[in-house]
């Protein structure tokens, strides 16, 4: 016999009284539901084949298994020159994992113009796009929010579209929201190696945050530096840019990355001048910088064991960087580790529920992983 709860529930598919917007929202949970009624059902003393297979129609045609089923979501990337992304992989494989009928597919244009100006971007069924180099800031004029992160870190790598329950689907109603999820793909894999708790800002003590590189990646890593409650330091070939990461995050630029000097350089400071001074050690090396640019850390600061060194490209898999630092035996985060971290909190940005963290992260280490004649 079915159970009021389940006559109601099914009573609303039905009659079709779940709105499309709260549906697509929580498709997942509806799903599941569906399963555990249909179970239920089906076991019940007394439970007719008849009303069985009603519920079983009514949750396939929500699914979007069936006529009048849902229409699937759609998601992207955009970007230039991205064909090596591995974010349609990891998207696709998410829904899969989880019986989602949304899809997501890559954009390639060198202009964010004609992007927003596509039958993508007024399509119904739009629901967000992860946003990567050289938009994630030309893309902000089209937004009509920003997140506080956005806002101070000056990009955007998340869109969600809104669309309000109310207002009238084709014809205006919904809101463009910027959002960045990059400094949440550098806090989260920092915060557990440094043992931060997450309460507060100034979890780290003594710590210091050495940046590499001054562009928008960079300011998301000075972001998340500072949500860590690290000091920031930072080191650019072009030392004008990176005293703008130091006036809009706070802290100080080196142009040395010497250890300790005499004193006496007419050069300036030294980065070990400047932790002596502040009595801090270099806890993090973030590097934004292009694994082309060959970086590595002078011999001293290597030599910190305490040191993690974290380096965001995710291809390819070994950086000069990282190869000298897990020589050094120090503690190392690649950037694939980045790109789940802050896809699996897009996907919980557009639909509202917890991510399949383990499917997301199986799929970037499978495209990310040198293969065996690597």
């Amino acid at each position: 016999m079915m159970t009021r709860s389940s006559s109601s529930v099914l009573s609303l598919l039905l009659l079709g009284s779940v709105s499309t917007d709260a549906f697509s929202v929580h498709a997942h949970k509806v799903q599941n539901e569906c399963r555990r009624m249909i179970s239920s059902s089906s076991s019940s003393i007394g439970a007719s084949a008849s009303s069985t297979q009603q519920l079983g129609t009514a949750c396939s045609d929500r699914e979007g298994g069936g006529s009048g089923g849902e229409a699937p979501l759609k998601f992207a990337i955009i970007g230039h020159n991205i064909a090596y992304s591995v974010s349609p992989a990891m998207h696709n494989a998410a829904y899969e994992s989880l019986n989602m009928p949304h899809s997501y597919r890559l954009i390639d244009e060198e202009s964010v113009d004609d992007i927003v100006s596509s039958a993508f971007w007024s399509d119904d069924d739009f629901r967000g796009i992860s946003v990567t180099i050289p938009h994630k800031q030309s893309i902000m004029p089209h937004l009509d929010e920003l997140s506080d992160a956005a806002e101070t870190i000056g990009a955007v790598n998340t869109v969600i579209v809104d669309k309000s329950v109310d207002g009238d689907i084709g014809e205006g109603g919904r809101t463009l929201r910027g959002d960045n999820t990059d400094w949440i793909g550098i806090y989260n894999p920092l915060k557990s190696r440094l043992g931060v708790d997450g309460s507060g800002g100034d979890d780290v003590k003594g710590g210091a945050a050495l940046i590499l590189g001054a562009g928008g990646t960079a300011r998301a890593a000075a972001y998340a530096a500072a949500q860590l409650g690290l000091e920031r330091m930072y080191y650019n070939r072009t030392p004008s840019k990176a005293q703008e990461l130091a006036d809009a995050f706070g802290g100080i630029v080196v142009t040395d990355l010497s250890g300790p000097s005499s004193g006496d350089s007419s050069d300036g400071k030294t980065l070990g001048d400047v932790c002596n001074e502040l009595d801090t050690t270099v806890r993090v090396v973030l590097s934004t910088l292009p694994a082309a640019a060959g970086f590595e850390l002078p011999e001293w600061l290597a030599a910190n064991k305490s040191t993690i060194v974290f380096d965001v490209n995710y291809k390819p898999y070994w950086t000069p960087l990282l190869r000298q630092a897990e020589a050094a035996g120090l503690d190392v985060v690649r950037g694939s580790e980045m790109l789940w971290e802050q896809g699996a909190r897009q996907f919980e940005i557009w639909l509202q529920q917890d991510a399949p963290y383990e499917v997301m992260k199986k799929v970037v280490l499978e495209n990310c992983l040198p293969k065996d004649d690597d």
